[in-house]
């Protein structure tokens, strides 16, 4: 027994070493490719590139909610605001290089499924370390969902009218009638070049984790603003507020809780 623990302790930390690394790979794919990122999707929001370093090359589908958190449950389904239509979490995608998908924000997905198979939290707590990679996890579904928007079309609304000059727009800019198109484009400019911070110090206070024994995945999430996810096989829940920093936790907490009572 205890060589197994011995065992899973040495795994651990092999992968801290292994993200750490691909981690600062993906800090300078940001850095020196976001510019192509952000010219070539502005100019043509349904352009075949890779989402995070601008290739063409090897494109696989990334999805933008990852499998392993629903459990690849194909009935889950999330509603999009401005349509009313229902979309499966299996089938939404963004295209992304299998260097940039599998190698390294697949290590990253790893390294933290892994984390939250091991962590009971009633026991124990996320250390800065941990949060500054679930926070930079959270900003990446978030920054996928500026892409998507990006690239979704408005469809013929439930139960409304469809307006063919209306077609062409992308679904955010609809769902932010009154933010200028500027403006939307900075939130998705801002979503990825976050990804290309180092150090999360400031917002480590605005991460909220606890332990959940509700059944069943939740998910909601509002751009740029803040995201919940629910993980029942793993017993944890997380609400990060974006653009939010918090002296102490418990202020993020009861924020985060005022939020959850209304949306949940």
């Amino acid at each position: 027994m205890f060589i197994g623990i011995l065992g899973k302790m040495l795994l651990y930390e092999y992968e801290v070493v292994l993200v750490n690394q691909r981690l600062v790979e993906l800090r300078k794919i940001v850095r020196t490719k976001s510019k192509t990122v952000i010219d070539t999707l502005l100019e043509d929001h349904s352009a075949s590139i890779c989402i995070l370093c601008a290739t063409d090359k090897d494109l696989t589908k990334e999805h933008v909610i990852p499998k392993w958190t629903f459990e690849n449950n194909q009935n889950k389904n999330f509603v999009t605001g401005i349509n009313g239509l229902s979309q499966s979490y299996s089938k939404t995608t963004l295209p992304a290089c299998s260097h940039c998908n599998s190698y390294i924000m697949g290590a990253l997905e790893r390294n933290l499924e892994l984390l939250f198979r091991h962590k009971d939290l009633s026991e124990d707590h996320f250390s800065n370390e941990e949060k500054s990679k679930i926070i930079l996890w959270l900003e990446f579904i978030d920054y996928k969902f500026n892409a998507l928007d990006l690239r979704r079309k408005l469809k013929k609304p439930k139960g409304g009218a469809y307006i063919p000059y209306l077609a062409d727009f992308p679904v955010s800019i609809m769902q932010r009638m009154d933010d200028s198109p500027s403006k939307i484009f900075s939130l998705f400019r801002n979503s990825l070049k976050k990804l290309g911070v180092k150090s999360r110090v400031n917002q480590l206070n605005s991460l909220v984790t606890f332990k959940t024994t509700n059944e069943s995945f939740h998910f909601f999430h509002q751009t740029s603003e803040y995201i919940f996810i629910e993980l029942p096989q793993h017993s944890v829940a997380l609400f990060y507020h974006f653009n939010q920093e918090f002296d102490v936790e418990r202020d993020a907490y009861d924020s985060a809780m005022e939020i959850i009572g209304k949306v949940y």
